[in-house]
């Protein structure tokens, strides 16, 4: 039941974080879920900061440029949306580490049973890359060139996206014999 209430609560948390236009309460809220990660403040500040930084800085540079090209403001925009990424990312790692989210979503077998085959793809490719990595560790005498590192990253790329491919075929199929595709 906890958890069950934990995500109606994460799903609120959401909501008022995506509809608030508000700088200070941003902020507010950023600073109210550092306040509820308690000991582990820092490293979901931390975590958070670096899930995200890529992505924004990415769609903050764009925006920017844009922006300046047709002499409109900016700063507002792009301090309101990076903050309401951060407290997204700050939510969702929060929710993530304190609830067990098969509880949470026990309420409903699709949602459960999405989550399960979600999951078991996750752990599938999390372990398929550790093995690319240790048989790259195990083969390797001295350090890979860039030419060695393109061709791997490439052939590491074909291999999960061949995968992907073939996975959700086979998903596809899961489902439909699970009657989640009905027409009726």
């Amino acid at each position: 039941m906890r958890d069950k209430i934990f995500f109606v609560v994460y799903c609120i948390g959401l909501g008022i974080i995506l509809s608030s236009h508000s700088l200070y309460l941003l902020i507010f809220f950023g600073f109210l879920l550092l306040g509820l990660s308690r000991s582990q403040w820092w490293k979901h500040l931390k975590k958070a900061a670096k899930s995200i930084l890529f992505f924004n800085i990415a769609i903050s540079i764009g925006f920017l440029i844009t922006a300046l090209l047709q002499n409109r403001p900016w700063v507002d925009f792009l301090l309101l949306f990076n903050f309401r990424v951060f407290d997204l990312t700050l939510c969702t790692l929060l929710f993530s580490s304190n609830v067990n989210i098969a509880l949470a979503l026990s309420f409903s077998k699709t949602l459960s049973f999405l989550m399960t085959i979600t999951l078991s793809q996750i752990y599938s490719y999390q372990k398929s890359y550790e093995n690319f990595m240790l048989a790259l560790k195990s083969r390797l005498i001295k350090k890979m060139n860039e030419r060695a590192k393109k061709e791997f990253v490439a052939s590491v790329f074909g291999y999960f996206f061949t995968k992907a491919l073939y996975d959700s075929e086979e998903k596809s199929l899961a489902l439909k014999a699970r009657g989640f595709f009905d027409k009726s």
